[in-house]
């Protein structure tokens, strides 16, 4: 069973994340209360996600992840904070190595955040390690004084200078000042240091703000609609299996499926085995992609719902009023005779399940 580590000053809080986690019997979780009892644990124990406070009592998120990039690199890290989330305009944050999850949070959305740091391991992809787009917003949150050292096994080393969290100057081979930071925080496999930030680096060398370097920008107002809520095929599949029994007594009721973006089906349950939900899916990404240009007229992508009512069926699409990424829909089959607005009540329900896991 993969071990989780759990970070915390405050005893109490780390005891019912610990908790509730283990109510799920999916991790073996363990905590500490000090960055000092985490990096021992590390020593000691293999881990295969670490989650963290942003202000541990004694070490800073930034010093610990930078003993993470040292010594534990493969290691994906969840940052606690309720400073507001960064969020990525590419959405890269909510598949990322280092991902940021703000307070309050439910259990289920730490579920779903380990979850995704464990697919990321199981995909091969956590051999990119930490990130610098994802590093940076912590150097702004902790407002950090300091040089950072940071190692590219592909690029070399380079320095950046901050002062109060602000960059004010960066250095890698001939290139300085801002050319130089656009290129460092591209790189990803990265293992760096924190230093004092020396005497003669005080003058501001960098007008471009550090977040838009990043390519992110703060959630001060914490506008749910950037926000974007996450998804995962197991967080998706631990809410439907709390309603497919439900589902089966319905009088009509065929499928029902959780489709991506592309028409990929995510999760999905079966009862009418002549029913193709593949096909079926597919056929509806071209309505998706015709209703996307066209809402104002069906309001599809407004978060209501679509009932297409065929000769022997009866399909009801819906999509979430909040925004989750992946992007979702929800379909069910019904016979034409069976009880579909029934059904449709009981989707709308499980979508609202899904959207507040």
């Amino acid at each position: 069973m993969d071990k989780v580590l759990i970070l915390s000053g405050d005893a109490a809080y780390v005891h019912s994340l610990k908790s509730g986690l283990n109510k799920m019997r999916q991790f073996e979780v363990e905590t500490a209360t000090s960055g000092k009892e985490a990096i021992e644990l590390f020593e000691k124990k293999n881990f295969s996600i670490f989650v963290t406070e942003v202000f541990p009592p004694d070490i800073d998120a930034l010093d610990l992840l930078s003993f993470m990039t040292q010594k534990r690199p493969n290691i994906p890290c969840i940052i606690m904070t309720d400073h507001g989330k960064p969020w990525y305009k590419k959405q890269m944050a909510q598949q990322s190595f280092l991902y940021h999850l703000e307070k309050p949070f439910t259990i289920s959305m730490l579920a779903s955040a380990v979850l995704v740091g464990l697919n990321l391991r199981d995909e091969g992809n956590n051999i990119n390690g930490m990130s610098m787009g994802t590093l940076l917003p912590l150097v702004e949150i902790l407002q950090k004084t300091c040089r950072m050292e940071i190692t590219s096994k592909k690029k070399g080393k380079g320095y950046l200078y901050f002062n109060n969290g602000n960059l004010i100057d960066a250095h890698f081979s001939k290139l300085t000042g801002e050319a130089a930071a656009m290129e460092i925080v591209q790189w990803d496999r990265i293992l760096f240091k924190l230093n004092e930030l020396p005497r003669c680096r005080t003058r501001t060398r960098i007008k471009t703000h550090l977040m838009d370097i990043v390519g992110a920008s703060w959630d001060q107002k914490r506008d749910k609609g950037l926000n974007a809520i996450l998804m995962t095929k197991e967080s998706l599949s631990m809410v439907l299996d709390r309603h497919i029994r439900l589902f089966n007594k319905i009088k009509g009721y065929q499928a029902l499926a959780v489709i991506g973006d592309q028409g990929e089906i995510l999760v999905s349950d079966q009862k009418d085995a002549t029913i193709n939900l593949n096909r079926l899916a597919g056929d509806l990404k071209k309505l998706f992609s015709s209703a996307d240009k066209t809402y104002e007229y069906i309001h599809i992508d407004k978060g209501e719902a679509v009932t297409l009512h065929k000769q022997d069926s009866i399909i009801i699409i819906l999509n979430p009023s909040k925004k989750t990424y992946p992007r979702i829909r929800l379909i069910g089959v019904s016979s034409a005779t069976g009880n579909w607005f029934y059904m449709k009540a009981n989707l709308e329900k499980l979508l609202a399940e899904i959207v507040a896991a």
